[in-house]
């Protein structure tokens, strides 16, 4: 019988193929903006990897800013760029950004996307592998407890879902503009 982890298991499996796939095409591809308002590829990764960074770690886990995978695992050092306070809630996600502040992330290569990314894809399947639902029920400390534990992990992977149709909208945008 399929639990509800394995729906959120199956969706984050789909959309790491998703993107591994887009980060093997032309690296032109992933900074390329469609217009000057609009994210590149490479950033709503960045931003999707970011979003279940943040709420596993600062909602679910109650854990410190330096605890998330972009800072424990060396990214900010690596990317030079370090997110805190910015965006909605001083998240530093992308979510709430001024054009400028979304200017300011870096070109990431790649390799640092995907190394990001799948780090906090395993982190996060992990996570929803181990924990049983009454767990997954129960409100988080984060944000004043005001969610469960199953919102702050389902909430961004329903949204990477979302994303990933833009990255492939973006994709086939550019495309387009290539004659391809």
């Amino acid at each position: 019988m399929m639990k509800p982890q394995d729906v959120l298991l199956q969706l984050l499996e789909e959309n790491e193929q998703w993107v591994h796939a887009i980060l093997e095409e032309d690296p032109e591809m992933l900074y390329w903006q469609a217009t000057p308002d609009t994210n590149s590829i490479a950033v709503l990764i960045w931003h999707v990897a970011r979003a279940i960074d943040v709420f596993l770690t600062q909602h679910i886990r109650y854990k410190d800013i330096e605890k998330e995978i972009w800072f424990s695992g060396g990214w900010a050092k690596k990317t030079n760029y370090n997110p805190r306070g910015i965006g909605t809630y001083g998240w530093g996600m992308l979510t709430g950004y001024t054009p400028e502040e979304a200017d300011s992330i870096p070109r990431m290569t790649p390799a640092i996307l995907s190394s990001y990314f799948s780090t906090v894809v395993s982190t996060a399947r992990g996570y929803l592998a181990a924990t049983p639902m009454d767990e997954l029920e129960r409100e988080a400390p984060g944000l004043d407890g005001t969610q469960t534990n199953w919102f702050w992990i389902r909430h961004p992977i329903f949204d990477m879902t979302r994303h990933v149709g833009e990255m492939l909208y973006i994709k086939g945008l550019w495309e387009s503009k290539q004659g391809k």
